[in-house]
Formats: structure tokens, sequence, C-alpha cells
């Protein structure tokens, strides 16, 4: 497995290629915006991309979602809870950017536990409500796709409509800090951490 990442618009989201390198196929993750950029990371692997997982709702997660699948045709999936805000400008907060946003329908829904295989990978569905009430990290061997659960030293924001901070925590701490500690984790904004270094330095987890 190859991982690709690129920052995208408009707020540096992490947009991920997931590679398998048996067969040349492969997944996108959250992708946010610059439809651009995401084609030339996905022509510079130059596998053909099966799925495109969002891990949750918001516009900079889904913002080049049309596009990406226009040009790949691979299958779409999200949760149940966030799939109203493919089609929900305000939900997705794109209306707050203005921006009118209206994303192609899932495929398929993640539901919490279930494995879903796609592009020869197993990727493990965690359902972590707090950020937005549907969403997920994938976790694919000894990494996991955050999303805005967590971050280096931080978790995502509870203040969006939707949203619960007691959940998040709660999402975090028996989902994610259960996982083996030398986990990867690879969040929606900033640098990658592992499980070990949040458990000992995330001041919101203490």
């Amino acid at each position: 497995m190859k991982i690709y990442q690129s920052e995208v618009a408009p707020i540096g989201t992490n947009c991920y290629l997931v590679v398998n390198e048996e067969n040349n196929e492969a997944v996108v993750v959250d992708p946010g915006g610059s439809p651009e950029i995401i084609a030339q990371m996905i022509n510079r692997s130059g596998a053909k991309v099966q799925a495109i997982f969002l891990t949750h709702g918001h516009m900079d997660h889904i913002g080049a979602l049309e596009e990406v699948h226009a040009a790949t045709g691979a299958k779409v999936y999200i949760s149940e809870e966030d799939a109203p805000m493919l089609s929900n400008p305000e939900s997705s907060l794109a209306a707050f950017m203005g921006m009118d946003l209206h994303c192609p329908p899932a495929d398929a829904f993640f539901r919490h536990g279930e494995a879903v295989e796609e592009a020869g990978l197993q990727f493990k569905v965690l359902a972590t409500p707090g950020h937005t009430p549907g969403g997920v990290c994938l976790l694919c061997a000894d990494v996991c796709f955050c999303g805005d659960t967590i971050f280096c030293e931080s978790i995502g924001r509870t203040d969006f409509p939707g949203g619960s901070y007691d959940g998040l925590i709660r999402s975090i701490k028996e989902k994610i800090l259960t996982l083996s500690p030398e986990t990867r984790l690879l969040p929606g904004h900033g640098p990658s951490t592992t499980v070990e270094w949040e458990k000992r330095r995330n001041p919101f987890l203490q």
C-alpha cells in the first residue's frame, strides 16, 4: 500500500490517495477541493480509482467530489447520517462559504464495524460521531484515516450544527485510543501522528 497526500483548497484539507501496489487500484479519501491537484495526484500514481471515501460531509471534504467522481466513475461512500450533506449546502457548511455545492449521491453507506473492501484493500469502519453526527474513521492495516475526528495534539471542532464535544471525546477514547499504539493517524488537516503520541500529548484527552 502506498499513500499519496495533497493539501487542497479552500482551507488546507488533506486529500489522500491510497494505492494498492499489487493491482494498481486506488481509493480517494476526502476530495475536499482543488480537483486539478487531485487529478495530478491520481495521474502521478498511475492508479485506477475504484472508490471515493468521505469521512464526513463538510464542504472542505466533499468540495471536489463532483469532479473526481465524473473523472473516475468511482463508487462514493459516506455514512447514512452525513449523506444529506451532499445535497444540502447549509448542512455541509458550503453556504457559509458562499458556495452552492450539490454533490452526487452516495452509492453506499459506511456502517460501524463493517469491513469495506475496495481496490483490493480492506478498510474497517469506525463510527466516530462528534464533529458531525455521521463522522467515521477508516482503518486500513496500521493506518487510520481520521477526517476531522482527531488531529495532532488536537481534536475536531464541535461548534458546528450537529456537533457534540462529549460525543467526540467519547468516540476518540473508545474507537481511536483503543487501537494499537503504533497505528498511524492521518487526519483531515495538519500533520500525521500516532495513537501513542496522542495518548501522551493531546491536551484534550488527558
